[in-house]
């Protein structure tokens, strides 16, 4: 029965050997090179000019290389232990962050609450840090809360220029002008501006074509009560007021 295991046993201490005979291979290696180089160290300042300056010393780069080799062997091992700990602080973030979810998913169930969907900001991170692709997901017997409210545009009324708006015009400016004509006119450009959300400056032609009686006191008129704007071109548009102008 023991020869059986003799050919094992045998190939076991042979491959023992072997990498002994490596190891020692390996090390007679390093050591003739560390020969070698100090060999070379002593030739090059044995046959080296004195004076020579240390960028054109080899003896000197080498030993700064070795200065070198040293230093990025610290710093290899100082990135290793940084990148352990950075590993360790996102294992327990994700941890905690996935304990978190729980026991507010089990609140959730337990108070009969239903939380608001996150933003899609925050389903990145949380998937970020838990690295998975999908969140909790509503279930067919579940629903969302109310819908995250999407801001309604309002849309803007036409208010007419009052009484008292137009006597606070300057009578040099309004002389000529009737408020009910004014009123007509700044009701057409409201349409076309905010109705119609027309957003292009027009010209005197352009509302004469659109059967607009513009006329100077009622456009100095508008533009002094800061309802319309008047470019360099004396081209016409609502004011900033109204978000579709």
């Amino acid at each position: 029965g023991a020869s059986i295991g003799l050919p094992s046993e045998c190939k076991l201490f042979n491959m023992e050997a072997a990498v002994n005979k490596l190891e020692a291979m390996f090390q007679k290696a390093e050591s003739d090179l560390d020969y070698i180089e100090h060999k070379l160290e002593f030739e090059i300042a044995k046959n080296l000019p004195q004076n020579t300056p240390t960028q054109e010393n080899p003896v000197k780069l080498l030993e700064q290389l070795r200065v070198i080799k040293s230093r990025y062997r610290e710093l290899s091992v100082e990135a290793d232990q940084i990148a352990s700990e950075q590993k360790e602080a996102v294992d327990f973030i994700r941890s905690q962050l996935t304990t978190t979810l729980q026991l507010v998913q089990k609140l959730q169930e337990q108070t009969d609450r239903e939380s608001c969907p996150l933003t899609e900001d925050e389903q990145w991170a949380v998937q970020k840090i838990l690295k998975s692709e999908t969140l909790t997901k509503v279930g067919p017997s579940e629903e969302p809360c109310a819908e995250p409210s999407v801001p309604q545009q309002v849309e803007a009324e036409f208010e007419p220029v009052t009484e008292k708006m137009f006597m606070s015009v300057p009578k040099s400016v309004r002389s000529t002008v009737k408020l009910a004509d004014l009123n007509t006119f700044y009701q057409q450009l409201f349409d076309h501006f905010i109705k119609n959300k027309n957003s292009s400056a027009l010209s005197v032609v352009q509302m004469s074509k659109l059967n607009m009686k513009a006329t100077e006191s009622k456009l100095k008129t508008l533009k002094a009560l800061e309802i319309l704007q008047l470019d360099k071109k004396g081209r016409v548009r609502l004011s900033m007021q109204y978000p579709n102008c």
